[in-house]
């Protein structure tokens, strides 16, 4: 073969890969359209309330409905000392609380975390009923943007956590008072606030 040949045969095979990595970004970017996650801020309207915390990819985190669901506040327990093992305390963990409060303390009289679990927001023609009672650190993280989602007592407010104590579990709950910021463990037959939040 001689060298014009040598040099025509490198040019076509140069053109012939250039086009087929155009032809894979092409197949890449094709692909990669409309699968992008979307990105949100902490106060943004979503999914039945305010989002007030996101993970790390800010596409997905927890919304605090818009206003409390208990206006004159209501109690932890339905009136008599349970042990729920509703203990956890990080975040992600307050629905699974919810649900262990609801199944051991019942639904005959209405109380915090049942009334999370009944709560339903219809939004657009969407109805969002996937709310709970926040554990301990979201409750921290939601009063920490109670500016933002805005509609707390924060004069003399004090807000429920799903958390139970791990001292008196029988008769005590976590809780957050909305104008200082401080958590304690109280008496779950006290008529504390309660804001329900969701996932997304």
């Amino acid at each position: 073969m001689n060298k014009s040949n040598t040099a025509a045969l490198i040019f076509i095979s140069a053109i012939l890969f250039l086009q087929h990595s155009h032809a894979q970004n092409n197949r890449i970017d094709a692909k990669g359209k409309g699968t992008a996650q979307e990105k949100y801020h902490p106060g943004e309207n979503h999914g039945g309330g305010k989002i007030f915390w996101l993970d790390e990819t800010s596409s997905h985190g927890l919304i605090a409905a818009s206003a409390d669901q208990s206006a004159k506040g209501v109690a932890w327990n339905p009136g008599k000392p349970v042990v729920t093992g509703a203990n956890e305390e990080m975040v992600g963990s307050g629905n699974k609380n919810s649900e262990k409060i609801t199944i051991l303390q019942g639904d005959k009289v209405q109380y915090a975390a049942k009334l999370c679990l009944d709560f339903t927001v219809t939004e657009s023609g969407v109805v969002y009923s996937d709310w709970y009672l926040p554990s301990k650190q979201e409750l921290n993280l939601l009063y920490k943007q109670k500016t933002v989602i805005g509609g707390f007592n924060i004069t003399s407010g004090i807000y429920w956590s799903s958390t139970e104590s791990s001292t008196t579990p029988g008769t005590s709950a976590w809780e957050q008072e909305f104008r200082f910021g401080a958590q304690y463990e109280d008496d779950k037959d006290l008529p504390n606030q309660v804001r329900c939040i969701r996932k997304f």
